[in-house]
Parts: structure tokens; C-alpha cells; sequence
């Protein structure tokens, strides 16, 4: 509600009104004020055409900075009530008398050019144009549309110069024109305020009241803040302005007030409003029976409401779906707050909760240190508890959200022994935990941590969960993730649950640089097991691990060298420790063949060298290292059948690669190339390990065939099969993984997808003896987004030997969906084991509902597996949202 500067739009009325007195009549003709030879004749008044009620509206948005050229109005008849602008300025500089024009004129302005000139600016929306408040509270574009219709091209257009009060010069002002003034007066020493512009259809004044009044399509504007309305007048004595009729108001901060009547005092810090409504800057909205401006910077509405809900599209003049009422409603700008006396809110028309006091930021505030609505909950394992966040913004970039848990005694618990003398019996009943966030301009940090004490053993428990990333320059930047529990259960009995919720949990620091063809990274590894069967003291300690690749400039023919470096030290307190540095250089060589087909050679030479200690659980050392020349080439020939119908792509690929036999001796460690599952791809790669502690040696290859159709009505399929094989017999791959014998088992991919509403992803690898299933991995969606289902499947076969450390696994995971509306989402998750009679291991549903005001979600989950004291039981997540105004969590778990 802070619209003008008043010292400006009352010097300008006044500038005005104190010229127009010097006229012998109260208000003067236009032949008075440009004299009787070229007085054009009086017309009558131009009749305001009425907007219709139900005239959609929005709110005008911030002016821009306004052009340094005068405003073009359109015409407009003279009407006979206007005082006589050359009497006002001085009849010395009247101009000669006018004559009648056919094509309306535009106002010129002539002023001398200031030492420090302003720009005056631009007239705000009409009036005119403006619905009732209905429709700009309900049109859901009101505060992105302007609100001033087009108006016709001026004839001309004349640069218009801050004016001076105590050197007004002539205006030149034809009939059917609007009144336009511009103003500028010193506020101090040294120091000049910008101009105030106003334009109105006419603009009178009562010398014996002294009012000035402006009517019809009244526009104020100064800096980026406007004023609309269809009268405005200014008592001159009482120093009282007053505004009527569609007022619209337009702040700099993005606020656009509505308004049947405005009374404000001469500097606008005190005035009344009746019929109020505000959009603020969020689009929240906000209205009330009548508004009361104090100190310029606070304002009290009565019998306020307040909703942050967009009107119905089909409906504008449905009830919001939650409304904030209260009998008296304050928007303290000055602390940036809005406050509620006597407030009870509304769902849907129907009170749900009543609160004598409440208060929130205003849309201008992004974050405030306070407490945060509580979060209370149920646990299976921890009983009934509440969590009471309290955030603190520490700085414009980094603040901390502090949420301690308080835990309620359980009757059914087994007593908690008095362990005041270790002094943690108060870490028994609350949990601590916090989150920090931090933002920079090259870099971001994000931590979580928790610590509490056990209610039976009250040994100290936590977590911490961290990442950060820092760019050191245009080339460099560094980060880490720290990922530590006090113990395997913790995150699963306190809902700390880490991303990608992995059975282990990983701490890295690392530095890594970007360059045209080069890149280099050195990291670390921590790694922390959550399972039974894990030992703290097998896990390695990875520091350091560096990488380097280059990759070399193409020759003229294609050719291109390349250069990968590998070093790797880890640590055990019970086990393997070991060293390795790995170097390798190669030449690589594509070819385009006539007929299309691709061809790439590549000859590379590769070292190694390691140090092991502890080698085959025992006290010994062992250095060993070894060369590795390899020579492969892969080739692939693409066939196209172009058909309108649907066209195809059919593929062979080949693979050869050789290098010498025996590459892996007993006293090399393996760490990174124990595990290995056969697929589609990596069946035609020349080396098919993961890692480099172990490489494939002699002669070997691969082929394959792929498929792919894309119909003409949208989608594709696509197939692929695939299948290894050497020369000799490698004990390099362990039985059971298939590829233990000369020829690989068949590994195949089928991927359909004929419309948007079906979709097919099928793996599987079949005995090269039997084609009996080994794998099976199948993934089937059928459905709109209105209804869809889909359906994964996973079998995994266990070895003959009994070499795998998994066991035989067959399980099924159904997820039906909807999109019912365009807020309401739905949900619900079964998996099961189809081994040991189908027990379901866990089963949920979800249901969310969100739109631009308000969000619920909910989220229950049903597990059967226990680890230890993280037991089997329910989980509920409820979260009411309403925007702007408050969050009510409930978690049960």
C-alpha cells in the first residue's frame, strides 16, 4: 500500500492548482487559456463506456523503466469544466490561436533540459479497463497480465524534459486531448526526487476548498510504482488525498492492491481503505472488509481472509479450497510479517482448526530463523515421539535446520536401568539431529547428523551423511562424501535412511580435472557394511586411487594414440593389503568400409606392477608384475530396409581379440575383479573383466545379431543376442558365471515398445547346452497414465557348485498406478518370493494429491524381514501441506 512519493503528486497538484487560481473565473475556457481567437468550441463530454462485471482482469504488472520520451495519449474531447492550462503557466508564452485539426494531436511538452535530468515516467493502466475485484481475484492470470488496453497511434511524439516549478514553460493542448503533468522538485541540498506524472481526462480546481481534482482515467506513476483510478483529488488545506472509483494500486515489490475508495494523508504513511483486496507477490491473495494504513509500514485489515489458492479455471467464483480467516489481519512491512488475531481456517468451506494467534513471513521474506511446525510420530521400535525443528538462517547462503526428537516413555518397554552416572540418561529420551546447507559461488555442502544414547544400553548411537563439491578453478574441483553409522541397525530403527538405501555405506574424498582430451582424478574409499555378515576389519581402506587418461589428436587418416594410467593402494587391518600401478598405451584405428560397414583396430601394450602383503591369508609378501600386449578388432555392418510401414535395421558384430595366455599368476591379488555376470554387452568387448586385477588372455571373440523396427505409428523393437568364445580354457571366469568353458552361454536382450501405453524389457541367459534359464530379468508395463501396471520378474539360478555367495532367488514385484486427476496421484507396491511358498517380503500404497495452494501425501508400508533389532512392522508417512502457511507431518514407523 506504499503507492507515491506525496510531496511530489502534491506539489504537482499544487504547482497546478496555484496557476489556475490567478484565473478570474473558477474555472477558465479554453479560449481564456489560449485566447478568444483561437478558443475552440466546447463539445460535449466523451461518455465512459463501462467494462462489463464479468470482464476478466489482471492486476498490472511492475512497470519497467520508463523511455526517456513523453507519453503518447490518445485524444479525447475538452470538456467545459477545465481550468485554463495558459492561465496556469503564463499567457506570455500562449501560442497563437489553433486551428481546428482532422487527425487527433499529441501533447508537446517543452522544457529546458535539466543538469541532472530524470525520466519521467510512463502512465500506469486505465481505470477503465479494470473489472470488478471478482474477476481479478479470480482470473488465475491476474498478477502476469497488464491491465492497459491498446491505444491508438499518436501523430506525434515529442521528448518531454523534467519540469520546474518556478519555471513552468507553455503546453500546447488541442481538443479531445487527455492532460498529462510532470513534476520535479529539490528535496534537499544537492538532491532531486523523480518525477510524479499524472494523466487524467480533466483535471479541475476549486479555489475557495482547495481541492484539485482529476478525473476520468486518472494515472499516477512514479518510479515503479502506479496508481489507477477514476477520480482522485488532493484538499490542499488538509493535505488529504483521496482516490475512488476501481483503484488499483501497483508497488515495487510486486503487490497489487484493489480498492473501492483510498483516503491517504498528504505523505501517504496514514490512510483508509474500504473493500480492500491485495495479490501479493507470491500470488497469494489476500482481502478484507476495510484497511488501515499506520506508519507507513504496517497495515491492519478487518475481517480479513487469506488463501494462497487460484481461482477455479471453469468456475472464478467457486469458494478456494482453504481459506485463512480472522477478525483482524496485520502485514507489518517492516518486520516482513503478517499476523492473525482470532483465526480459524476453512477446507473446503468447513472450519477444521481455530487458533487465537498466528503469524508468517511475507512474500518477501525467503527464509527466517524459528521454529517450524512440529512432526510427531509412532515407532514400533522407539515408541511415540515428536520432533520440534527449529531452523536458524545463518547467512544469505547457508543455514541449519536443528530437529530434535523427544522419545515418550512405553508402559510395554522393559525398564530403563538408571544410568545417571554415565550422564547420558537424557540422550535416552531425544534423539539430535540436524541438517546444514551451504551454497557458495563455487561450491555447496549439504551434512546430516544424528546422536542419541540406547534406552536399554545407553551407548552412544549416530549417523552422519555428507556431501560436498568445490571448484577450485575452470580446470580443478574437489569434494567428498562421508557416510558413517555408529553401528549396522541404527538408520533402520531411527529412519535415517541413506540415498539409494545400499547395504554399505561409503566415505570419498576426491579431486578430479577437465581438460580438452585429458582428465585425472584422485580419490579415496572408506567402506562400512550394514550386514550380518559383514567384518569391519575386511574392509578396505582405499588411499589413494589415481587415474589419468589422454586421449591424442586424430592424424589425417583417423588413426589416434591413447594413454590410461591406474594407481591403487588399500589397507586391511585383518586381510589383503596391496599396491598396484597399471599403465597402458594404445593405438586405435577406425575404418569406414564401401559398403558401410565399421571397422575399429586398436594395438595396445600394457603394464603392471603390484605388491601384496597378507597374499592368501598369510604373514608373506609378494612382488610380481607383468606385460600385456593385446591386438582386437570389432566390426559391425548395418543393413536398412526402409519400408513406410515400418523400417528395420539389421546388424551383425563381430569381435577378435589376442594376447598371450597365463596373464593372471597366483601371487597377483584380485580386488577388483571378483564378481562377474555375462550380458549383452560385454560379451562382445575384448577384455570382459570389471576390473584390472584380472584380464582375459589367448585368443577369443565374439558375435552377435542386432534387430530393430520402428513402426510407422509410434514406438520400436528392438533385439539382440550375443554369445563368447576362446580358444583354450581360461580358469579366469569362475563356474557358474557363464563362460567357463569354450563357448559362453547365450546372452539376449528384447526391448518392445509399440506404443506409449505398452513396454517390454526382457534380459536372459540361456545354458549353451540345455537353453535352460540361468537368467531372467522381465519388466512389463501395460496401461495409461490413468491406470498402468507394471510387473518385474527376476530369477537368478544358483551355480551347480555352489561357488555363488548368493543364493537361488525368484522374485516378483507388481506396481499398479493412476494419474486419476491432475493433482490426485495413487499407487500401490507388492513384492513377493515365488520361492518357499510365495510369501509377500513387503507391500505399500501411496496417495498424493498436489495443486498450486496445498499437497497431502501419504505413505504406508507393511515389511516382514527383521535384521537383528531393527524389527519387522508398519510405516506411515503423512504430510499435509499448505503453501505459504504451514506443513503438518505425522510419521509412524
Amino acid at each position: 500500500m506504499r503507492i507515491l512519493r506525496p510531496a511530489l503528486l502534491a506539489a504537482s497538484l499544487t504547482a497546478a492548482g496555484s496557476a489556475l487560481a490567478a484565473s478570474p473565473a473558477d474555472v477558465g475556457s479554453w479560449g481564456d487559456a489560449w485566447g478568444e481567437d483561437g478558443a475552440a468550441a466546447p463539445q460535449p463530454a466523451r461518455p465512459r463506456a463501462p467494462m462489463p462485471a464479468s470482464a476478466p482482469t489482471s492486476p498490472p504488472p511492475m512497470p519497467t523503466a520508463p523511455s526517456p520520451r513523453a507519453t503518447t495519449l490518445p485524444t479525447g474531447p475538452a470538456p467545459s469544466d477545465v481550468g485554463g492550462w495558459g492561465d496556469a503557466w503564463g499567457p506570455q508564452q500562449s501560442p497563437a490561436a489553433a486551428t481546428p485539426r482532422q487527425a487527433p494531436s499529441a501533447i508537446r511538452v517543452d522544457a529546458p533540459r535539466m543538469a541532472a535530468p530524470t525520466r519521467a515516467m510512463p502512465a500506469g493502466p486505465r481505470p477503465g479497463d479494470i473489472g470488478g475485484w471478482g474477476n481479478a481475484w479470480n482470473n488465475e492470470q491476474a498478477a502476469s497480465q497488464p491491465i492497459s488496453a491498446p491505444r491508438p497511434a499518436p501523430s506525434s511524439t515529442t521528448a518531454a524534459q523534467p519540469l520546474v516549478a518556478s519555471s513552468l514553460p507553455s503546453v500546447s493542448v488541442t481538443e479531445d486531448q487527455r492532460l498529462s503533468v510532470g513534476a520535479q522538485l529539490p528535496t534537499g541540498p544537492g538532491k532531486a526526487e523523480e518525477p510524479v506524472q499524472l494523466t487524467a481526462d480533466q483535471i479541475t480546481h476549486d479555489r475557495e476548498l482547495g481541492i484539485v481534482t482529476a478525473k476520468g482515467r486518472v494515472e499516477i506513476a512514479q518510479i515503479n510504482r502506479t496508481l489507477v483510478a477514476d477520480t482522485v483529488s488532493y484538499n490542499l488545506k488538509q493535505d488529504i488525498i483521496a482516490a475512488s472509483g476501481n483503484v488499483i494500486i501497483t508497488e515495487p515489490g510486486g503487490e497489487v492492491v484493489f480498492a473501492d475508495y483510498f483516503e491517504l494523508t498528504g505523505d501517504f504513511k496514514d490512510g483508509v481503505a474500504s473493500e480492500i483486496k491485495v495479490i501479493l507477490a507470491d500470488s497469494s491473495r489476500l482481502g478484507a472488509v476495510s484497511g488501515t494504513r499506520i506508519g507507513g509500514n504496517r497495515t491492519d485489515f478487518d475481517k480479513g481472509v487469506y488463501t494462497a489458492c487460484q481461482p477455479c479455471r471453469r468456475d472464478p467464483g467457486r469458494r478456494p479450497l482453504w481459506e485463512l480467516k480472522a477478525e483482524r489481519i496485520t502485514h507489518n512491512q517492516a518486520d516482513q510479517e503478517i499476523e492473525y488475531r482470532d483465526a480459524w481456517l476453512e477446507f473446503a468451506g468447513i472450519p477444521v482448526m481455530y487458533t487465537p494467534y498466528m503469524a508468517h513471513p511475507d512474500p518477501t521474506v525467503r527464509r527466517r530463523t524459528g521454529f517450524l511446525m512440529p512432526s510427531p510420530g509412532m515407532s514400533s521400535n522407539l515408541g511415540a515421539n515428536v520432533s520440534v525443528p527449529y531452523f536458524w538462517a545463518i547467512d544469505s547462503n547457508q543455514d541449519l535446520t536443528f530437529t530434535p526428537r523427544f522419545l515418550f516413555p512405553n508402559s510395554n518397554s522393559t525398564p530403563v536401568p538408571d544410568l545417571d552416572n554415565k550422564g547420558r540418561s537424557v540422550l535416552q529420551r531425544v534423539v539430535l539431529s540436524g541438517e546444514h546447507r551451504w551454497t557458495g559461488m563455487n561450491g555447496e555442502t549439504k551434512t546430516n547428523a544424528s546422536l542419541t544414547a540406547d534406552k536399554y544400553t545407553a551407548d552412544l548411537r549416530g549417523h552422519v551423511d555428507a556431501v560436498g563439491r568445490f571448484d577450485i578453478s575452470n580446470v580443478w574441483r574437489a569434494g567428498y562424501q562421508v557416510q558413517r553409522s555408529s553401528d549396522d541397525t541404527y538408520t533402520g530403527i531411527y529412519g535415517y535412511s541413506f540415498q539409494r538405501n545400499q547395504p554399505w555405506l561409503t566415505s570419498r574424498p576426491y579431486v578430479e580435472g577437465f581438460g580438452r582430451r585429458n582428465y585425472a582424478l584422485l580419490e579415496g574409499f572408506f567402506y562400512q557394511g550394514l550386514r550380518q555378515q559383514d567384518d569391519l576389519g575386511a574392509s578396505p581402506l582405499v588411499l589413494p586411487h589415481a587415474t589419468f587418461s589422454h586421449v591424442g589428436m586424430p592424424s589425417s587418416r583417423g588413426g589416434y594414440w591413447s594413454v590410461d594410467a591406474d594407481t591403487l593402494s588399500y589397507a586391511r587391518s585383518e586381510g589383503l593389503s596391496a599396491n598396484r600401478l597399471s599403465t597402458q598405451v594404445a593405438w586405435n584405428r577406425p575404418f569406414m568400409g564401401r559398403m558401410g560397414d565399421m571397422t575399429n583396430l586398436t594395438a595396445s601394450l600394457r603394464g603392471d606392477a603390484y605388491h601384496a602383503d597378507h597374499l592368501d591369508n598369510n604373514d608373506g609378501s609378494a612382488n610380481s608384475g607383468r606385460i600385456i600386449p593385446q591386438v582386437a578388432a570389432t566390426w559391425r555392418q548395418p543393413f536398412i530396409r526402409r519400408n513406410a510401414t515400418m523400417p528395420q535395421v539389421l546388424e551383425p558384430m563381430l569381435m577378435v581379440a589376442a594376447s598371450p595366455n597365463g596373464g593372471n599368476p597366483r601371487k597377483l591379488p584380485n580386488e577388483d575383479s571378483q564378481t562377474f555376470e555375462l550380458d549383452e554387452i560385454n560379451a562382445l568387448m575384448p577384455n570382459r573383466m570389471t576390473g584390472l586385477d584380472r584380464v582375459e588372455g589367448g585368443i577369443r571373440g565374439g558375435y552377435g545379431l542386432r534387430w530393430a523396427a520402428y513402426p510407422w505409428r509410434g514406438g520400436f523393437i528392438n533385439a539382440q543376442v550375443a554369445q563368447g568364445w576362446r580358444a583354450r580354457k581360461d580358469s579366469t571366469f569362475a563356474p557358474g558365471q557363464g563362460f567357463d568353458d569354450y563357448l559362453s552361454d547365450y546372452v539376449g536382450r528384447f526391448d518392445i515398445t509399440p506404443t506409449g501405453n505398452v513396454s517390454l524389457l526382457n534380459r536372459v541367459r540361456l545354458d549353451k547346452e540345455t537353453l535352460a534359464l540361468r537368467r531372467n530379468e522381465n519388466t512389463l508395463s501395460i496401461g495409461s497414465p490413468l491406470l498402468r501396471l507394471s510387473t518385474t520378474y527376476l530369477m537368478l539360478e544358483k551355480s551347480g557348485d555352489g561357488s555363488q555367495t548368493f543364493d537361488r532367488r525368484h522374485a516378483l514385484v507388481n506396481t499398479l498406478t493412476s494419474r486419476i486427476s491432475r493433482n490426485w496421484m495413487a499407487s500401490a507396491t507388492v513384492s513377493s518370493s515365488l520361492l518357499d511358498g510365495g510369501d509377500i517380503q513387503s507391500w505399500g500404497a501411496k496417495a498424493t494429491y498436489a495443486d498450486e495452494c496445498f499437497a497431502f501425501v501419504s505413505d504406508f508400508r507393511r515389511t516382514t524381514t527383521s535384521d537383528r533389532d531393527d524389527y519387522s512392522g508398519y510405516q506411515l508417512t503423512f504430510n499435509i501441506v499448505f503453501k505459504t502457511l504451514a506443513d503438518l507431518p505425522l510419521n509412524v514407523f
